[in-house]
């Protein structure tokens, strides 16, 4: 029994922790995806990027959150998603976050 309690800490400790969304002013290229942890770009029209995907914990988010400050970009929202409205908004063409922002 703690063999298998064993093999299911582990193998948590390989999952992503949460899903994210962090919406910057102005638009990136994808090509900064890899420096962003693999975060996927999503350019809306109304001139923000999103970078969206796992986030394996608190000190992943905050290594792309310092990267974001070393670019000088304007950080504007970081929500936590649930990883099926990701997906639903990407054939949305919506960010998940974008219905409950004012």
């Amino acid at each position: 029994m703690a063999d298998t309690q064993a093999k299911d800490s582990a193998q948590q400790e390989n999952q992503p922790c949460c899903f994210f969304e962090i919406h910057i002013r102005g638009h990136i290229s994808s090509e900064w995806s890899d420096w962003f942890e693999n975060m996927q770009v999503r350019l809306l029209e109304n001139g923000e990027t999103v970078l969206y995907g796992p986030i394996a914990d608190q000190a992943a988010l905050m290594g792309i959150l310092n990267k974001l400050v070393r670019l000088n970009l304007s950080l504007l929202s970081v929500n936590e998603v649930n990883q099926n409205d990701v997906l639903e908004g990407e054939s949305n063409g919506k960010s998940a976050g974008s219905e409950s922002q004012t």
